[in-house]
């Protein structure tokens, strides 16, 4: 076979693999946003940020901006989030371009109504988030490899 076929095959397998954690990646935040709507039905910024998420913004442009701000500054967010530091949601946000939601989500996390438990699956959400990010970072350099 022809290598400059086996490369467009490769090529093209990379973009798709790309194309697919983007789409799961936007599916994953939907439904985060879901379950954070029905825990918190009165809150209505929260279907406005699912709204924008869902219909709005490009999600490679999320999905660079989520992937940029987690792994800058030698991963210190990273290191956060393992660490489980409360701080993190206290004075940090997962999107640099939606700072001004920080005093909102900030408010939500120090509320009586998320319990422990609420907090274990908020952080295993973000977990799931660093996860796709991080196999897009793959996918991405499998693109530029070929």
């Amino acid at each position: 076979m022809d290598p400059s076929v086996v490369l467009g095959y490769l090529k093209t397998y990379s973009l798709f693999k790309k194309m697919e954690v983007l789409k799961e990646f936007k599916s994953q935040l939907i439904i985060f946003f879901d379950e954070l709507i029905e825990s918190f039905p009165m809150e209505g910024d929260l279907v406005v940020a699912r709204l924008f998420i869902a219909n709005q913004v490009p999600i490679v442009d999320l999905m660079n901006d989520f992937n940029h701000h987690i792994n800058k500054n030698e991963g210190r967010l990273r290191k956060m989030i393992k660490e489980r530091r409360e701080d993190f949601f206290l004075k940090e946000t997962l999107f640099t371009r939606h700072k001004e939601n920080l005093d909102h989500f900030k408010k939500l996390w120090r509320s009586t109504t998320m319990d422990n438990e609420d907090k274990d699956i908020i952080w295993k959400w973000v977990d799931t988030f660093i996860f796709l990010g991080d196999k897009y970072s793959k996918a991405i350099s499998a693109v530029a490899a070929v």
